[in-house]
């Protein structure tokens, strides 16, 4: 018996009805929003000695990595903030590390899209100061930290003018060449807080508070070593083993960081000053002072290598390029 008409229509419409609304629980607005919201993690820059924060070669290379990452929030750090081009150049060269490291850090807390953690940069100098972030504040966290040619354990030249020379860097290389270890020295130049010279250790870890509390070596000159709450263990604050990776990258040809290998935590022999004393001998490393072989042991340190002089990134398709797409902008 054929069914009346009324019932045929009845089966087709809830047919219809039945198909029609399956594919509306399959795949939701709600899950294609949540689809879209990832974005890549953002990225701080700390800019190197005689640089600004917005100079055309950060600017240009801030543009290169929001190519290579679309979406993706930077912050350049500015030292001052607020100040000019010529107060930010200066800066580089005159004034207390420690107090623009703190500065960095206030800087870094006042962004609301940092909120979350970031990557970090630092550019030669810059990445001792985004390393002392990552050691003293780290709120919120770096998770990814890449340093360029930074010298993370100490020069022991002073680092060349630039050609033409400015004033600033004149005047501070003829202050440091007046006396390096003076409490002078140490407290306004920048590139002395810093200044690591084998041949005159005693003298360096009694004066230096910067580089030699960054690394753990608090203790080793004349004072007691205590911890104190500011700075944590042995004066080198957090360490540096909750980071996800640190990258230090050095610069094969570099002739502006004495030794070069300092990009690598290497640095000159007490005893000889052509003998090149690498990481894994360091009593820092060994002692884990700082957290660097405990990161290394996770799988989190990867020491990596730019050929071409100091700084020379590569242009497209270069070395600053590929560290930008290995470790910048992870989506979580």
């Amino acid at each position: 018996m054929i069914p009346a008409p009324h019932l045929i229509l009845s089966w087709i419409l809830s047919t219809i009805s039945s198909v029609t609304s399956a594919p509306a629980s399959a795949v939701t607005d709600s899950d294609q929003l949540v689809l879209g919201t990832k974005q890549p993690r953002p990225l701080v820059i700390w800019h190197g000695l005689g640089d600004t924060a917005l100079s055309s070669g950060i600017s240009s290379f801030v543009e290169d990595i929001k190519s290579i990452h679309p979406g993706i929030f930077v912050h350049s750090i500015q030292i001052p903030q607020g100040g000019s081009l010529d107060d930010e150049r200066r800066a580089g060269f005159w004034g207390n590390a420690e107090e623009q490291g703190w500065a960095g850090c206030e800087q870094i807390a006042s962004i609301p899209e940092l909120k979350g953690g970031f990557d970090a940069m630092g550019f030669s100098q810059g990445g001792l100061f985004m390393r002392f972030y990552a050691q003293y504040c780290n709120d919120p966290p770096v998770r990814n930290l890449i340093t360029f040619g930074t010298p993370h354990f100490g020069i022991s030249a002073l680092i060349p003018c630039p050609t033409p020379p400015t004033l600033s860097c004149l005047l501070a290389a003829r202050a440091a060449r007046a006396g390096i270890y003076t409490p002078y020295a140490q407290s306004h130049i920048v590139q002395a807080a810093y200044f690591r010279d084998t041949e005159r250790l005693d003298e360096f870890w009694d004066v230096n508070t910067f580089i030699r509390d960054l690394n753990g070596e608090k203790g080793l000159g004349g004072d007691d070593g205590d911890e104190d709450d500011e700075k944590g263990r042995n004066g080198s604050g957090l360490g540096i083993e909750g980071l996800d990776n640190f990258v230090a990258v050095i610069f094969d040809q570099d002739r502006t960081v004495s030794p070069a290998q300092s990009s690598h935590f290497a640095t000159y022999s007490p005893l000889n000053k052509t003998v090149i004393v690498p990481m894994t001998d360091q009593p820092m490393y060994i002692g884990d002072w700082i957290g660097l072989k405990s990161l290394d042991e996770k799988g989190g340190l990867a020491l990596e290598h730019c050929p071409g002089e100091h700084m020379d990134l590569g242009g497209e398709g270069g070395c600053g390029e590929r560290m930008v797409r290995d470790w910048v902008g992870w989506k979580e």
